[in-house]
């Protein structure tokens, strides 16, 4: 049977400048995703839900997991056959931070205090120091992520892009011959989102909104994948970040009821 990867947002937060939970609106945002999808799910189903490592993308994760698991225990004969409980993965992580000679990518809202102090940026290479003094200031930091040239202070698109598509790649192949279909929800952040989508689109869709969903499909071959985004439907190389296809760039409408 089919696998369904859900790529969501995670759900509303106070500010980036650190590592918060959900405000009240953002767990109501949440509860309504998890409910939209239930939606979606028949009773010889499985659901996995993964969540990039950090405060909010966790609580959006469960409160999906919780929302779900009611819908469903409304309706005996709707529940689905397997419900996993929410699993954190790593390859969900936002676009990761790293200043001076950092190695490993951290999650920029955990270095806001760093990147944005004065002295400390004084003592950084002169074009990292612009990239972080650009991306705070800027209205939409992760579209100037997606433009601009970090000098190393950061993950670059490409390497975000490559990890998502691993993990879409092993999503794919791991189906293991069950009854019904399987559906992934993977919450994670812009970032990885609109790399993605900058793929299989072609260009830059924008901010996604908090709870946002996207829908990706295998396409009948291994290294192909259909994205639905916002009424337009698009084909996504799962092996090459630079071989993805542009296809259909809006030529084809979104089903109605396709989350």
């Amino acid at each position: 049977m089919s696998t369904i990867v859900w790529l969501v947002r995670h759900a509303e937060m106070a500010h980036h400048r650190a590592d918060v939970g959900l405000v009240g609106r953002g767990r109501a945002q949440a509860e309504a995703t998890g409910k939209a999808l239930a939606e979606h799910i028949s009773p010889d189903d499985s659901v996995f839900i993964s969540y990039s490592p950090v405060k909010r993308a966790r609580e959006t994760a469960n409160l999906m997991y919780e929302s779900i698991r009611a819908a469903h225990a409304e309706n005996d004969d709707q529940r689905p056959a397997s419900l996993h409980v929410p699993s954190s993965d790593v390859a969900l992580r936002n676009a990761g931070f790293m200043p001076g000679e950092r190695i490993a990518p951290v999650e920029p809202s955990r270095l806001y205090d760093l990147t944005t102090n004065p002295e400390m940026l004084l003592s950084l290479p002169r074009d990292q120091a612009d990239f972080y003094r650009g991306f705070w200031d800027s209205a939409d930091p992760m579209g100037y992520w997606l433009a601009h040239d970090s000098g190393g202070g950061a993950e670059t698109p490409a390497a975000v892009q490559r990890r998502v598509l691993d993990r879409l790649r092993e999503i794919f192949c791991s189906n293991g011959g069950q009854p019904g279909s399987t559906f992934w929800a993977l919450v994670t952040h812009s970032a990885p989102m609109r790399a993605v989508l900058q793929l299989a689109l072609g260009s830059d869709p924008g901010e996604p909104d908090f709870s946002e969903t996207v829908r990706i499909e295998n396409a009948g071959a291994p290294e192909r994948a259909t994205v639905w985004h916002r009424g337009t439907v698009a084909s996504l190389s799962l092996y090459d970040a630079h071989d993805s296809a542009r296809a259909d760039h809006g030529a084809r409408e979104e089903p109605d009821g396709v989350l």
